[in-house]
């Protein structure tokens, strides 16, 4: 099982990698944050992956605590964009700036989605891999 969850942290990683490079492309300057959790986030992943894939149990913790952690912040973080969202479209702001709003929006809540089952999915095979691992 242990081989199976790797491929779901490395397929998370580049998942990140992507949603940061998404973002830099549509948003440019103002998405040096999701620029930020995506190349960090997806280079911990990957390699939380690799070291899974070798049977290493901290590749595991790794891979767990960053899902964790990121379930955490990009909630926190979709919740303000929605709320910042919400508060340009009562005012009547200019397409431009809702739209790019949106996007980060979106972006970020595609994120939190991945997120929160790569713990789910950690957190229901973690005494599986737990006994496989080293």
């Amino acid at each position: 099982m242990h081989k199976n969850l790797s491929y779901l942290y490395a397929f998370f990683g580049f998942f990140l990698l992507a949603c940061g490079a998404v973002a830099v492309d549509l948003a440019g300057e103002q998405a040096k944050t999701a620029l930020i959790t995506g190349a960090a986030g997806g280079l911990i992943g990957l390699t939380a992956g690799h070291f899974l894939n070798r049977g290493h149990r901290w590749g595991f913790i790794l891979g767990t605590a960053e899902a964790g952690l990121l379930t955490l912040l990009l909630g926190w973080r979709a919740t303000a964009y929605f709320i910042k969202l919400l508060g340009m479209m009562q005012q009547g702001q200019e397409t431009g700036n809702t739209e790019t709003a949106g996007m980060a929006f979106l972006l970020t809540t595609a994120m939190l989605v991945i997120a929160f089952l790569t713990l789910t999915v950690s957190i229901m095979f973690g005494k599986q891999v737990l006994r496989e691992t080293k």
